[in-house]
């Protein structure tokens, strides 16, 4: 809410800068587009926009959220904020936010980027421990789409293209994962991994799914998480090297 309310008083000021340059009221993006930014005020109204995206990406440090979401979330709803309800905090950078701000966009781009470097690590370093298997794939998000936020900020062809896939490929495998979690949480009633002594030998069909989803999640070569990772990694390596240093998601 408090990061929507930031970026509804930025459109209001384009709205009112836009009358005033104009003479002609207007929402229409386009004109936002040809409108004439200062850099100081595209910095400001950047802030706005990125802050509110960043909450709904969720990136680093505004990610506590998520988690908390899936565990109290059903199955359903687990599924739809994975797969689709994410990707409108990382559409809003790619459609809004960047354009709109194309030089507060490039004087923020390392702090971002350093957002992101630290989410993908934090999210799979706190993923590990995680007893709890909504827990698990809810901060494993938080590290796949710190990779979507680098790969869009390293402003190349192959690091765009990498972070398009991976929006796609993360909404296709934690989707299917949560799915996979309701399933056995649905006949146990819990979801902590020490009350399963093992799901190979009573349920090798499922666990064999699992096991594909779950190779995909983590980039396995041959899997559609690859791609995508590794398109943003070379991305990365190419605007500048030590950003692409960071370990691959849990």
């Amino acid at each position: 809410m408090a990061g929507s309310v930031l970026m509804l008083v930025a459109i209001l000021w384009l709205f009112f800068r836009q009358r005033a340059l104009t003479g002609v009221p207007t929402f229409e993006l386009d004109a936002f587009y040809a409108m004439p930014i200062a850099p100081a005020d595209q910095a400001w109204l950047f802030l706005a926009f990125a802050v509110a995206f960043a909450i709904k990406v969720p990136m680093f440090p505004f990610h506590t959220w998520l988690p908390d979401a899936h565990v109290e979330a059903p199955t359903a709803g687990s599924v739809i904020l994975a797969a689709v309800l994410l990707k409108m905090g990382t559409f809003g950078f790619i459609r809004y936010a960047i354009p709109l701000f194309p030089a507060a966009s490039a004087q923020f781009t390392p702090w971002i980027v350093g957002l992101s470097l630290i989410g993908i690590v934090y999210g799979a370093l706190v993923a590990m421990v995680q007893p709890d298997l909504k827990k698990l794939v809810a901060y494993s998000s938080v590290s796949h789409l710190g990779f979507c936020m680098l790969g869009l900020y390293a402003m190349n062809a192959q690091g765009f293209a990498g972070s398009m896939l991976q929006m796609l490929n993360h909404g296709i495998s934690t989707g299917a994962l949560f799915l996979l979690v309701g399933v056995i949480y649905e006949r146990r009633h819990t979801r902590l991994i020490s009350d399963f002594g093992g799901l190979w030998k009573p349920l090798p069909v499922f666990a064999s799914v699992f096991l594909v989803v779950m190779l995909s999640s983590i980039g396995l070569p041959g899997t559609n998480g690859f791609v995508g990772e590794f398109l943003v990694l070379l991305g990365a390596f190419r605007a500048q090297a030590w950003w692409g240093w960071s370990p691959p998601p849990v």
